[in-house]
């Protein structure tokens, strides 16, 4: 039996998207571990996958959670820095504690987050095949295309590439910490060093849960890219409550900011007030990152829950208002869901800004909010069945990706593992 091990950041939006590729690798014959930094989450244990440590004395998993604690109340360039700063540390410590654990575990082949920058680095110490998986919006840099903490379109100007080729550039200076990190490490032993972000992911299979639809044109797309949709687990064994006998037949509108970058009241206040006296009953999502009621009595008495059944929800309404985190926004397109998007940071601009390119919804970045803007923003999107339209499109692209059963076989096949 080949033994996969999955490094990944341990966030919600990451370990989900994991455990629907590992449920699906273990459907192939294959056992899975995950390695993570910070407190395992109950739902690995529930899925009936083993967790190792990686943080050691180097991240211990209380200041690993803190920092994440503290991204939550971050926005914007701020909320990219310590997201960066974070990768930082977590590369000291995955880079000396990973490569012991995972050889004492008997691993036999890495699948390893796009984002979990060290990862590739410590299969190739091992000597092990590896893949990168696309959890977040791809990252890999494209003059043609804008850098996913961006807001802009792809255009094909002189001074949009101009303006692209900059800021590629200015996030290379962001990176340069965590390169520094493994380049220095690789020199060490002898490997090839990086000379830059891209060449640290895996050469034989970048696996993206966007469908190749929700993508703006590239030239420079990696020939081992494969788009499978979005990494959603079949059926989930935890049901969330929910008091659904408190909805009252209106239309729903949906609204979550996520589960990391979610703790500002005001937005929620916002949101409510935008959608107060809209003939729908407005349901709101807090993420786990504030009581509900921390937020007090809100316009239009929405429903507010700390926890939702996130994707039971989006097949019920008719609007989703959303952060732009990649996999609500792949939920609701999966539904056929037109969305408001209000993006916060990290690569939540660069999705909110392909939902709009694509004409699945409207985007206003975060400063840009306020409560006519908003209002304007969901009547439009609600009234239009061209948004709908067009996010049944990607609901019927997403449909022929295969998602989690193809990336396993995609990865069973590349690395060569044997049932």
């Amino acid at each position: 039996m080949n033994h996969v091990g999955v490094i990944c950041p341990n966030t919600p939006g990451h370990v989900n998207a994991m455990l629907a590729l590992a449920d699906a690798t273990r459907a192939r014959g294959h056992r899975v571990t995950f390695f993570l930094l910070g407190k395992p989450p109950a739902s690995i244990a529930t899925a009936g996958f083993e967790t190792v440590s990686l943080g050691g004395t180097v991240f211990p998993a209380d200041a690993y959670q803190a920092e994440f604690q503290k991204l939550g109340s971050l926005q914007d360039r701020a909320a990219l820095k310590h997201t960066l700063a974070i990768g930082a540390r977590a590369t000291d410590a995955v880079l000396e504690v990973g490569p012991a654990v995972v050889r004492t575990a008997g691993v036999t082949a890495l699948v390893v987050d796009q984002v979990s920058f060290p990862g590739g680095t410590f299969a190739d110490q091992l000597g092990l095949p590896f893949a990168t998986v696309c959890n977040a919006l791809l990252l890999n840099p494209d003059p043609a295309v804008p850098p996913y903490f961006t807001h802009w379109y792809p255009r094909d100007a002189w001074w949009a590439r101009i303006r692209n080729r900059i800021a590629w550039m200015g996030l290379n200076r962001l990176y340069a910490p965590i390169m520094t990190r493994i380049q220095d490490h690789r020199r060490k032993l002898g490997l090839s060093i990086p000379t830059g972000i891209s060449h640290i992911w895996s050469d034989k299979l970048q696996i993206s849960q966007q469908p190749e639809l929700f993508e703006f044109p590239r030239r420079e797309l990696p020939k081992q890219v494969r788009f499978v949709g979005p990494l959603h687990r079949s059926s989930d064994s935890q049901p969330v409550p929910f008091p659904w006998e408190r909805l009252d037949g209106r239309p729903l509108i949906y609204a979550s900011l996520g589960t990391l970058q979610n703790r500002v009241a005001g937005m929620f206040r916002v949101i409510a007030e935008a959608c107060e006296g809209l003939d729908a009953q407005l349901v709101i999502s807090t993420g786990n990152g504030m009581s509900p009621e921390a937020l007090g009595k809100l316009p239009g008495d929405p429903m507010v829950v700390s926890y939702a059944p996130q994707l039971d929800l989006l097949r019920r309404s008719t609007l989703a208002v959303t952060h732009a985190g990649l996999n609500t926004v792949l939920e609701a397109l999966s539904t056929g869901l037109p969305m408001v998007a209000i993006p916060v940071t990290n690569d939540q601009p660069g999705i909110a800004a392909r939902i709009a390119w694509i004409g699945a919804g409207e985007a206003i970045p975060n400063k840009n909010v306020t409560l006519q803007t908003l209002r304007a923003a969901v009547v439009r999107v609600r009234s239009n069945p061209s948004y709908r339209a067009a996010a049944e499109q990607v609901r019927d692209a997403i449909k022929t990706g295969g998602g989690a059963p193809r990336a396993a076989e995609l990865i069973e096949h590349t690395l060569g593992l044997k049932t």
